[in-house]
């Protein structure tokens, strides 16, 4: 069998890469080692830029049913005990700031795998296959052969694709095999996830959040809570010498009631899930005709609930570029642009993780050395009450598939915090109120599946150009022209100042929703200025 496209592994970014390429026309099988989707819940946190990929994709509605963020006021409450004495808490940041259409929210990931996997299923060019585990593969050079056994019935085939995705997870064995070295600060710490109900829904009331640390003396427990009420996960610190063998449902039952402060309340454990808490990030995210992307590329420290979200932002970035280059629209060297453009903003996503980090293991170590004060000090002032939204929605990209305009970013005080929208090239292209036909919309909703080339009211020569481009460098990726003010129903003086352009400038913006190019005002040759950039974007 041949296919254009193999995706090694079925989670999270693995079926969003292939949902990608099926719209985008890209024909291509998932290949997911295990029966099925996620039962275990690992990452629930979802940040607003993904929240906007799914809207875009039109599953944020079906995302949003699992969401217990609502009327949660905390994002962590640290606690003696469920019952216990409160030390402190983080609490959400109000989001209502315009930056965006969409909210943070909480659901477990297997209802995000199976929204996805419905998703894929539906589509015509996607091929999901389970229980399909590849156990060899050749890059030649010219396709990779992947070598595949169906571990329900045993039967070997071989598989031959022009590209290969390798979102076979944090110990990716595709990793391995290229001898792609990671960096990071080693492992921190040997946890088991224990997946349990118990109806713990009176002791939050006044107190509902998504964590709850609970730390005393002689313990320090991290409970998650999956549905709001009844379900939740705990990680469980392993202590040296410690093994998963060590640890029955039995034992965690009893571990369990004793620190939720309500021994009297049943628990049921559902699962336990070994994991091991080691950040590090791929040298390379490409290999020949291979590319890691989620954890593969980057495992980052849960602290912040940042890994999966970059996963999908990473896959949402290699699917457009991916499509452009098997539809024959740019040359092989733009997939090199994604290793570019992600490295670098994982780099300082990582760095973020690590300081949440950092401040878990200081209040926690405090705490157990006996100061208190240091601890609940140190817990009034988290980094977590924070708002993110630079590094949910400001983070831009310095080099790869854009060309620079010669204009400075904004100057931040808090980048972590601190988010100023801009249309300036390799910035997510900001959000503004559009009147549609059902009521309002967002410029957001613009992105997603093709370039778009937004033009000022008086920039007809730039819509010319962009129709005389079409049949050269558009087909398949395709590119929509929207006119501000004409049919995009729009504050145009407010988006023209907001986009950094004029009545005849013009932006151009990607599939994922990054700005590509912008021309302030009218160049006077706009065919040439706008086939100079679609030709360095493609690299032709």
């Amino acid at each position: 069998m041949n296919t254009p496209v193999a995706i090694i592994g079925g989670g999270p970014c693995g079926l969003l890469s292939s949902l990608y390429l099926s719209r985008l026309g890209v024909k291509n099988v998932v290949l997911e080692k295990h029966p099925g989707i996620s039962f275990h819940p690992k990452a629930m946190g979802t940040s607003r830029k993904t929240a906007e990929i799914f809207r875009q994709l039109g599953l944020l509605d079906a995302m949003l049913e699992k969401d217990i963020v609502d009327g949660v006021e905390n994002v962590q409450v640290w606690l003696r005990s469920l019952a216990g004495e409160e030390f402190g808490r983080s609490p959400r940041v109000k989001e209502e700031d315009g930056s965006t259409p969409c909210k943070r929210y909480h659901c477990p990931q297997p209802h995000t795998e199976s929204v996805l996997r419905k998703a894929v299923e539906r589509e015509e060019h996607s091929e999901l296959r389970f229980h399909s585990h590849v156990t060899a593969f050749v890059d030649s050079g010219e396709d990779v052969s992947l070598t595949v056994e169906n571990r329900e019935t045993g039967e070997v085939e071989t598989l031959r694709a022009r590209w290969v995705i390798a979102a076979d997870g944090a110990a990716s064995a595709v990793r391995e095999k290229l001898g792609i070295e990671t960096y990071g600060p080693g492992d921190r710490g040997h946890f088991l996830n224990v997946y349990f109900r118990a109806d713990y829904s009176e002791l939050i009331k006044g107190r509902e959040s998504q964590l709850y640390s609970l730390l005393d003396d002689e313990y320090y427990e991290l409970m998650v809570a999956v549905n709001g009420k009844d379900e939740w996960l705990m990680h469980h610190f392993l202590q040296p010498g410690e093994s998963p063998e060590d640890y029955s449902a039995e034992a965690f039952q009893e571990i369990i009631q004793g620190v939720s402060g309500a021994p009297e309340i049943p628990v049921e454990v559902i699962s336990i899930s070994p994991w091991v808490m080691s950040p590090k990030v791929a040298a390379q995210w490409r290999s020949g005709r291979i590319f890691l992307t989620g954890d593969a590329a980057a495992r980052l420290s849960p602290a912040g609930g940042l890994g999966m979200n970059n996963g999908l932002q990473s896959a949402a970035n290699l699917a457009w570029k991916l499509a452009a280059v098997v539809h024959g629209q740019a040359a092989e060297g733009l997939l090199d642009t994604y290793g570019r453009e992600r490295s670098d903003v994982v780099k300082y996503i990582f760095e973020n993780a690590e300081g949440n980090a950092d401040e878990v293991f200081e209040i926690v170590g405090m705490a157990m050395c006996g100061n208190w004060d240091g601890a609940k000090e140190k817990i009034r002032h988290s980094r977590r009450s924070g708002s993110g939204a630079g590094v949910d929605l400001g983070l831009a990209y310095g080099q790869g598939a854009l060309v620079p305009d010669g204009t400075g970013a904004p100057q931040l005080e808090d980048p972590a915090n601190e988010y100023i929208p801009t249309g300036r090239p390799g910035h997510r292209a900001p959000h503004i109120p559009l009147e549609g036909p059902n009521g309002e919309t967002s410029s957001i909703d613009l992105f997603g599946l093709s370039f778009v080339l937004l033009v000022g009211p008086d920039g007809g020569p730039w819509q010319a150009a962009a129709e005389d481009l079409q049949s050269k460098y558009f087909q398949g990726v395709s590119l929509r022209v929207e006119v501000i003010g004409e049919s995009l129903d729009v504050d145009v003086k407010a988006m023209l100042d907001l986009y950094g352009i004029s009545s005849k400038g013009a932006i151009l913006v990607r599939p994922d929703g990054y700005v590509a190019a912008r021309w302030a005002k009218g160049e006077g040759d706009e065919f040439e200025s706008l086939e100079a950039a679609v030709a360095t974007i493609f690299g032709r």
